[in-house]
């Protein structure tokens, strides 16, 4: 590892050398003049996916969408049309609601981003400037104060990951909801349970795909749609086939094989036939369906793509597999993702071997996308196409096949996370990158040893922090900057304890050996002052706060910006040393200048907003 490795603001911890770069503190960029004014959300702002473009049947469903005012909750199998259901509901009301915006939401990530997503293309001037955290409030103050839009938030796993947004917004838009889970949802909305399509409808399905490029036999199609269990994406494939190749439906039917069974065993038949068939036309497109499967089912952006794919591509759309964009992404239904990740030795197209080839692929391709200094904010759109597809394939690979590459860019992705105001996604990627480091270094590594300081200043304890600063003073001296970044983090995770004697003496250590070593204007010293004065407040020794903490906030300020998150820590210590000193209307006075600051930079549920909020409401009560 590399000396001269920096970072600061309380949560930060940096690490260089052969980690590569790594920043996990939070950054700011003030906004640009034309995104200062209240968000004004264009006309016809519209974002749902066409998930169907041969629909049949649900009349009776969709009276219901059309007469409950409250939020409806489509649930049911996979694969059995809940989203083509909404999809399509959600484009007729496109006309009298707006914006009409359609959120991914498997988990409570997806749902940020995707309302960081809407904020972003109500005001794309914000784009690249804000962090995901203060793009979701901005999304979130709107929807709580406009009426007439509509959000469906597609595949929620858990209903506690939309409740914090029901709660926000409910009465003033419309909000349907997708789940495969249909209890839990009691006091939230309405649940609408849909069934496999009846036969009249599954065999029309079937018709109109199989026909659509011109007249084909269906004699047979009633026996077909009845072993495919009616489940329309199911006869949806095997539609497409059979108007594709000219199949008859009782050809198709004894090339599937197998009787009625569940809804993954049908697809994953239907998948096999078709992989048959194009096994031969473009030998691609096995490869690439399941390169695809480990990543997000909506809206594979390009980035992860590999270069000459668009031909396998065309042929996988021509036969219902996956849908394509205009903009080059791809999307596929989560159903064909599971059947296509999930080895059968007894299946040609997923054979144990490709399906880790395939694993492996997408690996490679998430390394390739994902940007090393993602706390450039020019990097951030990058990142948000990325992190539900990264999620994914975190999600359902086994972390035991982590390459080194993908932990390396772990690092860059806890980094976003942070900036992102995640912290639990932060830990969570970087828990990740631990443990593959430990699995192919060890835990005395100096990489290992870096990624256990990058933890520590997110979610370590003061015990972990202990032997992490002997682990590295043993191995790089005091004074390397590793060391010195390791007794930050153990600083921090102590000023988040109540052990306020021990905390001060860390931190009065620690200053004092970055002057001496970096400096005293150096930014890792001024940040550690900082935190230093609040310590001395805490530990009533205010003697000398005000004055060094003015000092540390003028010298980040200068460095940095006024607004930069580090600055903001420190201008807000400040005020609340000033007031603990007895200096009340000045505190108050750098409480006001500091809340519109802090709504706007970093949005209302920001703690530090709230944290500010109280304090007026205090002072004014």
């Amino acid at each position: 590892m590399s000396e001269g490795v920096s970072a600061s603001g309380e949560r930060s911890v940096a690490a260089g050398g052969d980690i590569g770069w790594v920043h996990t503190g939070d950054r700011v960029t003030a906004l640009p003049p034309e995104a200062l004014g209240p968000v004004v959300c264009p006309p016809g702002l519209v974002n749902v996916p066409r998930k169907a473009a041969h629909f049949v049947g649900r009349g009776e469903e969709g009276d219901l969408l059309d007469r409950e005012p409250e939020t409806v909750v489509i649930s049911g199998l996979g694969g059995v049309g809940k989203s083509s259901l909404a999809a399509r509901w959600a484009l007729r009301q496109a006309a009298d609601r707006n914006p009409v915006w359609w959120i991914t939401a498997e988990s409570r990530a997806d749902v940020d981003a995707g309302l960081a997503g809407l904020a972003a293309a109500m005001q794309p001037a914000l784009i690249d400037v804000l962090p995901q955290e203060a793009l979701r409030e901005r999304a979130l103050q709107w929807l709580s104060a406009h009426d007439g839009w509509l959000l469906v938030l597609d595949n929620v796993t858990d209903p506690g990951d939309v409740e914090g947004l029901l709660a926000r917004t409910g009465g003033r838009g419309r909000v349907v909801v997708t789940s495969r889970t249909t209890d839990a949802w009691y006091g939230i909305g309405r649940v609408l349970t849909l069934p496999v399509l009846p036969a009249a409808d599954a065999v029309e399905l079937f018709t109109r795909v199989a026909t659509h490029a011109g007249p084909r036999d269906t004699t047979g199609a009633e026996r077909l749609c009845e072993t495919l269990g009616q489940l329309p994406l199911a006869v949806e494939i095997a539609a497409a086939y059979c108007g594709r190749t000219a199949t008859p439906p009782l050809d198709y039917l004894a090339e599937l094989g197998g009787r009625p069974g569940d809804a993954e065993g049908a697809v994953a038949r239907t998948l096999r036939v078709t992989l048959d068939r194009l096994a031969a036309s473009d030998p691609r497109a096995g490869e690439l369906l399941r390169l695809l499967a480990w990543f997000g089912p909506d809206r594979i952006p390009v980035l992860l793509l590999p270069t000459g794919a668009r031909h396998a591509l065309g042929e996988l759309a021509a036969h219902s597999m996956v849908t394509l964009h205009e903009d080059g992404s791809v999307s596929v239904h989560r159903l064909v993702q599971a059947a296509a990740r999930r080895a059968d030795p007894g299946d040609p197209h997923r054979e144990p071997g490709m399906v880790e080839a395939a694993r492996e692929a997408a690996e490679a391709a998430i390394v390739e996308a994902m940007p090393w200094d993602t706390h450039a904010p020019a990097r951030w759109e990058t990142c948000r196409l990325l992190m539900p597809h990264i999620e994914a394939y975190l999600r359902h690979a086994d972390r035991e096949g982590d390459g080194l590459r993908l932990v390396k860019r772990l690092l860059a992705v806890g980094a976003y996370l942070t900036a992102s105001g995640a912290p639990e996604e932060t830990a969570r990627a970087l828990e990740r990158a631990l443990a593959g480091a430990e699995r192919l270094f060890g835990s005395r590594h100096s990489f290992t040893l870096g990624v256990r300081v990058v933890l520590l200043g997110v979610a370590g304890s003061p015990e972990e922090g202990v032997a992490l600063v002997k682990d590295m003073t043993e191995e790089f001296g005091a004074d390397h900057g590793v060391t010195l970044m390791a007794r930050r983090a153990l600083a921090t995770a102590y000023r988040k304890t109540d052990r306020v004697e021990e905390t001060l003496a860390l931190y009065e250590e620690l200053v004092a050996d970055l002057t001496r070593i970096l400096g005293p204007g150096d930014r890792n010293t001024l940040g550690v002052l900082a935190e230093l004065t609040t310590v001395h407040a805490l530990a009533n020794r205010g003697a000398g706060a005000v004055e060094a903490g003015a000092h540390a906030t003028a010298g980040l300020w200068a460095l940095l910006g006024g607004e930069h998150l580090e600055t903001l820590e420190a201008r807000i210590n400040l005020a609340g040393l000033r007031r603990a000193a007895g200096e009340t209307d000045r505190a108050v006075a750098d409480y006001r200048e500091l809340l519109p600051v802090c709504v706007r930079v970093l949005g209302e549920d920001h703690p530090y907003t709230r944290h500010l909020t109280r304090l007026l409401a205090d002072f004014t009560s």
